[in-house]
This record gives C-alpha cells, sequence and structure tokens, in this order.
C-alpha cells in the first residue's frame, strides 16, 4: 500500500493522511467493538451510520496506521508453550516471545528493526490491558522510542513518564513516544523535565526538588502499569552505562551490579546497588514493585542474567523478550524455542 490512507470519519467523510487524536480513538473504537467484542461489519455500519466497505476500510487504516496490530500471544495460563515455561522458570505471572525471524549472524544488520518491533509488542501490551481511569507509567527507553509512530490510541487514562531522558552521543535525546502519547486529549500526560543522569548528587537533589520533578516523581507512587526496560550492567547493554565515567562502572560493577532498570542497579540476587543512585532522576524500584503490574522490555540472550536479577529484585510481573533472551533462559535449541512460543507480531 502506498503512503497515502484512504479512509473516512464516523460520517463518511474522507479524512487526511494523518489521522488526528479523535480519528484515532474512533479506530480504535471500531477495533475493539469488531475484534475483542465480536460485532460484524454489518453490524459496525449500522451503529455508526457507514456502508460494511467503509468499516472494512477503516479497520485496514486501523492496522495500517499501527492504531491495531495484529499479535498472537499467549500468556502463562495459557497452552505449554515456551512463554508459559519462559514465566513459569522466572516465577513470572506471564510472559511474551518476540520472533524476529532473522538469520543467524545478521541481527545486527536488524537491529533498528528488532528494537522496533519490540517496542510495538511492549505498546501492543498497554493497549490490550489499558482500561480507562488507568494510571500507566513508561520508562524513557530507545525501544519505546523506536516504536513510537505505533503508539495506540488509549482511552482516558495518565501517563505517567518514570525517567528523564538520555542523551547519547551527539544525537539529542528523544522523548517521541511521550510527545505522541500527549496529542491525545484522551491522555493526561505527566512528563519529567530532567535527566535520567547528571554529574553531581547535588544537582540531582536540587533538580529533585522542583515541584514540576517531585510531582512527577511522586506519580509513579500509585500505578496501575509500569512499562520499563532491563539492561545488562555492561559496555553496549546499556544507556545508562554510556553516559556513566569509566570510574563510576568500575565501582557499580565492583559493588555487585549486574543489571539496570531506568538508571537503577542491582545485583544478582535482586538487591539494590546505590552506586550511582543520588545522580538518577527516575522512578525508583520500591516504586515499581508497588505497581499493580510491571513489564519489562529486554532483547538479547546477553542480557539473560539481568532479567533473572529483575525478577530476584521483584520489580517484574510480565516480561517482553526476543527468543533469543527466550532460549538462554529456557536452555533450548533455537528452533525448538520457535516452534513453542508466541509470537509478538506487528503488521
Amino acid at each position: 500500500m502506498s503512503g497515502q490512507i484512504l479512509a473516512v470519519d464516523s460520517e463518511g467523510r474522507a479524512m487526511s493522511t494523518a489521522p488526528t487524536a479523535r480519528h484515532r480513538r474512533f479506530l480504535a473504537q471500531l477495533a475493539r467493538e469488531h475484534y475483542v467484542q465480536g460485532a460484524s461489519k454489518v453490524e459496525l455500519g449500522k451503529a455508526h451510520g457507514l456502508s460494511r466497505f467503509q468499516v472494512a476500510r477503516l479497520l485496514q487504516e486501523a492496522v495500517d496506521s499501527g492504531v491495531v496490530t495484529i499479535s498472537i500471544e499467549a500468556d502463562a495460563a495459557e497452552g505449554d508453550g515456551a512463554a508459559e515455561r519462559f514465566a513459569a522458570a522466572l516465577g513470572l505471572e506471564s510472559a511474551v516471545i518476540v520472533a524476529f525471524g532473522y538469520e543467524a549472524g545478521h541481527e545486527a544488520e536488524h537491529e533498528v528493526d528488532a528494537a522496533q518491533r519490540m517496542g510495538r509488542a511492549a505498546l501492543a501490551y498497554v493497549d490490550r490491558r489499558a482500561r480507562p481511569g488507568m494510571r500507566i507509567g513508561l520508562a524513557w527507553s530507545r525501544t519505546l522510542d523506536a516504536a513510537a509512530e505505533f503508539a495506540p490510541a488509549l482511552p482516558r487514562c495518565t501517563v505517567v513518564q518514570l525517567a528523564g531522558a538520555l542523551q547519547l552521543g551527539s544525537h539529542r535525546p528523544s522523548a517521541g513516544i511521550f510527545a505522541r502519547l500527549g496529542q491525545d486529549a484522551a491522555v493526561t500526560m505527566v512528563r519529567l523535565p530532567a535527566p535520567l543522569l547528571v554529574t553531581e548528587a547535588d544537582t540531582a537533589a536540587d533538580l529533585g526538588a522542583l515541584p514540576e520533578i517531585s510531582s512527577t516523581l511522586s506519580a509513579a507512587d500509585d500505578l496501575d502499569l509500569a512499562v520499563i526496560s532491563v539492561a545488562a550492567w555492561a559496555e553496549g547493554q546499556s544507556s545508562v552505562w554510556e553516559k556513566c565515567s569509566p570510574q563510576q562502572r568500575a565501582a557499580g560493577l565492583a559493588d555487585g551490579a549486574v543489571a539496570e532498570a531506568s538508571g537503577r542497579l542491582f545485583d544478582a540476587a535482586g538487591t539494590e546497588v546505590d552506586t550511582i543512585d543520588d545522580r538518577v532522576i527516575a522512578v525508583t524500584l520500591d516504586q515499581l514493585r508497588n505497581a499493580t503490574t510491571t513489564v519489562g522490555v529486554a532483547r538479547g540472550a546477553q542480557r539473560a542474567e539481568a532479567v533473572r536479577a529483575a525478577c530476584a529484585a521483584g520489580i517484574l510481573d510480565v516480561a517482553i523478550v526476543d527468543e533469543a533472551l527466550a532460549q538462554e533462559i529456557l536452555g533450548s535449541s533455537p528452533t525448538k524455542v520457535l516452534a513453542d512460543s508466541p509470537t509478538e507480531d506487528s503488521r
């Protein structure tokens, strides 16, 4: 399909190629009624004053624009596939395994696409679980930002930014996912206008005392759903590692850190490591533990120990991982994992 999206609104009028937040909510409403509640295209047409063909075009637009993602998922309670075994092995409520289908040895060539696929899987999970009135926390992460264009049309809810952004290299820090969600009138956005990591503890304390920052961090006290990235405390595995000095990296390792989530370090047993805590502006591990459901997103076999540590820390209820990480945890052959795993596939 070309970039020109053929669409009509609820009154049958032609829409522009860039759906407004209102139109995205209408697409989401139609999609929920059709895919979740089981209403037929004819029934939807009668209910909304549209023809069956207009409804079909709108449902296709919902898929093309990322309002709807097509997924095949099994939570821990379903079947006996890899996701169930993965969740059971780590004591999680459920898990989603994302299958890329890339040829072995060529994963690096697909780095950007892989990050986007993981981000889309996480956002699709949020879309499925979101309910009116919920408070949803999203951590700043390159993975979620990579999928910003597929931000779901959420019901009326509050979205809290759980961590400041990081400027990596010469690139300005991006927070596209928060900007995209903030365009939706149904979403009350609580932004965190601060960097994730600063150089001095006094700077972090001064920033944390500002009302616009302290109120956002307090808003993370009572989350219905939180989504974070889980990283290994190692070179090339953590955005925060990249921003730390060599001395801070070494100190974290000396203190036993193996993993990081939004700048909070912890060891293999899940015990907090406070090496850089006084320089971090982000949600705390206790706030993540207190969330009704916390989802951790991680990719790559090298992050397996970090995911185990996050589970030991008690901060995860659900994990969204790729098949390489699942294979490392399960000790299965790639063929076995791919054959058994439920996959999160956004088309």
